[in-house]
């Protein structure tokens, strides 16, 4: 699978231990190693300061002229190491200044990186899985069942398998000779106003999209038709040809999005528009899972293996095209939109507004106005740490959670559990109120509701996005491109507070601000978005399948949830129920990465070669 993998050490030579196997080394400088696996060669940047004394190495989507590459080396030279997080694209940054090594993904999760660290050695890659295979570590199973069955209960520093760290998104590990590895948060940009964001936005995000278009070969883009798809497209169009694609079903045949992707279609000539129709493809929700180990492997749980059908027939148009890059509209909700957050602002100080706006949410949602209000006020006087604790009280106390489907006063929360709580056992309630107490011992106490929320989606849909980029690539030899995660575009638009990018009545506002005269008109006059009800025919036609899955369940086998209510959970959904859609997906997702993790030493793994040896 593609990644980068690399050793620090400044206490032994770097040539005794293994190497990725397959991969092509991009670094050695005596105590930092670094190999490439699965990247071409133009993948990989690399500059030097002017004083020789750091250097900058990028790995992946890096899409920065040698310019701006040389400018990020020479700040890190002046101490400004971090500049290298906000050059433009989306990859793995190396950053070397004096004896210190800094090493970091993006803000986003599309590129993350883990770590572990034994006799003196940090070894570190960009998949928990390769470290895994080094190490022998186990899945944390408890977390997926976090993920399961509550909201809100972010991962931290923890990683997918017991003893494998994660550096968070925004974050980067540290190695100084002497000193044990730390993970350092990199400087969030100043606020702006919501004006000055829509300028900024204006000028990255075109640059984003067209420095891919013109990054050489055939693109192609989807167009489904709502604001976040069709902008992309319509800024990819301004700069080449391009294959853009419409996905429908029955449900969304004849609805707003696949009229508007017809309009702008026919006003922009560069594109030549295939509309994919998933009735006559015969493409559904959970298609292909009769056999996980047929299913592309991912460095961690996919929900995206529950569309394998729909993304085959989506992306053929484009694959039969030649196309080098498939462009998204992937990140555009996390960052032209924005989480509901009235407890934030009441907590920033803006109290009387925050009480309107919870007013209009709960109005909005057709939730009790008293019920919203109330959780406003209770977050004024709460804290993230105190909500996890009473969290983990509650899994512990309460075999079934008191509501089943979420409520508009949610938004002014940290956490809760969702409706497939019903299905832990005692055991697993045990296990997982003992994981929700040792969050809540490194929670952020300053962080409000809404922030936690917008920050824990942002990761969740950077980490599918890399997820969906792996399996295209394995299955169908296509790249896949989401501008809206890079960086510099989500810096831009987050330093905008929640209430300044959401405004009541409206729709993405931001991207109106920043677009209007850049992409067809008929995008931004958009105030809808479909629903995607389609997955329910999938869930029936795919159900037998779904329901051998799930009665195997590692996680029933772990003891922590109860199968049988899995099972009667699934037959309620097939029958239309929305109470467990959710969770259903996101442990089908989580079994079929168990039964398919290739984290076996010699598929990742190699020994040093003889002249490797000898150095």
């Amino acid at each position: 699978m593609r990644h980068v993998a690399g050793t620090i050490t400044h206490t032994q030579p770097l040539t005794a231990g293994p190497r990725p196997r397959g991969g092509h080394e991009i670094h050695n400088d005596g105590s930092l190693r670094a190999w490439a696996v699965g990247h071409r060669p133009d993948e990989v940047a690399r500059a030097v300061s002017r004083d020789g004394t750091a250097e900058v190495t990028l790995v992946g989507a890096c899409l920065a002229t040698a310019g701006e590459l040389r400018a990020a080396a020479d700040a890190a030279s002046a101490g400004s190491w971090h500049s290298a997080a906000r050059l433009p694209g989306s990859c793995l940054g190396i950053v070397r200044a004096g004896r210190t090594a800094w090493i970091m993904g993006d803000r986003a999760a599309t590129v993350t990186v883990h770590w572990t660290v034994a006799e003196g050695t940090v070894t570190w890659s960009t998949s928990a899985c390769a470290l895994a295979a080094l190490t022998g570590a186990a899945p944390d199973v408890v977390r997926l069942l976090a993920e399961v069955t509550t909201w809100g209960v972010e991962p931290g520093s923890d990683g997918w398998f017991e003893g494998i760290h994660r550096v968070p998104p925004g974050s980067a590990l540290v190695c100084t000779p002497g000193c044990p590895p730390t993970v350092q948060r990199l400087p969030l940009p100043a606020g702006r106003s919501f004006a000055d964001a829509a300028d900024a936005l204006r000028h990255v995000l075109p640059d984003a999209v067209g420095r891919r278009a013109l990054a050489g070969g055939p693109v192609s883009s989807d167009l489904s038709g709502g604001v976040d798809s069709s902008a992309i497209t319509c800024l990819a169009a301004a700069h080449t040809d391009l294959t853009a694609i419409t996905y429908i079903d029955a449900a969304m045949a004849g609805q707003d999005d696949a009229r508007c992707a017809a309009e702008i279609a026919a006003a922009l000539p560069a594109l030549t528009r295939h509309l994919v129709d998933g009735r006559r493809t015969n493409s559904r929700h959970f298609d292909e899972l009769t056999a996980p180990g047929r299913v592309p492997f991912t460095d961690t749980p996919a929900l995206s293996v529950g569309m394998l059908g729909i993304l085959g027939a989506q992306l053929a148009p484009a694959v039969a095209a030649g196309s080098t890059g498939h462009l998204t509209g992937w990140g555009g909700d996390n960052v032209l939109d924005a989480f509901p957050s009235p407890a934030d602002r009441f907590r920033s100080g803006g109290r009387v507004a925050a009480l309107r706006d919870a007013h209009w949410f709960a109005r909005d949602r057709r939730g009790a106005v008293h019920t919203v209000l109330a959780a406003v006020l209770a977050s004024g006087r709460g804290s993230h740490p105190k909500a996890l604790a009473d969290l983990a009280a509650a899994v512990l106390d309460h075999p079934a959670p008191q509501r089943i489907l979420p409520d508009a006063a949610d938004a002014a929360r940290w956490c809760g559990q969702l409706g497939a709580a019903r299905w832990l056992t005692p055991g697993g309630r045990t296990a997982l109120a003992r994981f929700i107490g040792a969050r809540a011992q490194s929670a952020d106490p300053t962080t409000g509701p809404g922030a936690l929320r917008e920050r824990l989606a942002l990761e969740a849909t950077g980490t599918e996005h890399a997820n969906l980029d792996t399996i295209s690539r394995a299955r169908w030899g296509l790249p896949v491109h989401a501008p809206f995660l890079d960086t510099r575009v989500v810096d831009i638009c987050l330093a905008v507070p929640p209430w300044g990018r959401r405004h009541p009545g409206d729709f993405k506002p931001l991207a109106r601000a920043a677009l209007t005269g850049l992409v067809h008109h008929r995008v931004l006059d958009r105030r809808t978005k479909t629903p995607f009800t389609g997955v329910y025919d999938g869930l029936r036609a795919n159900a037998p399948a779904l329901r051998a899955l799930l009665a195997g369940s590692v996680l029933a086998g772990s003891g922590l949830i109860d199968v049988t209510a899995v099972l009667a959970s699934l037959d309620r959904t097939v029958n239309g129920s929305p109470a467990d859609l959710g969770s259903l997906h996101t442990l089908i997702a989580a079994e079929v990465w168990l039964a398919n993790r290739a984290v076996h030493l010699d598929a990742w793994w190699e020994p040093a070669t003889s002249r490797e040896a000898l150095r």
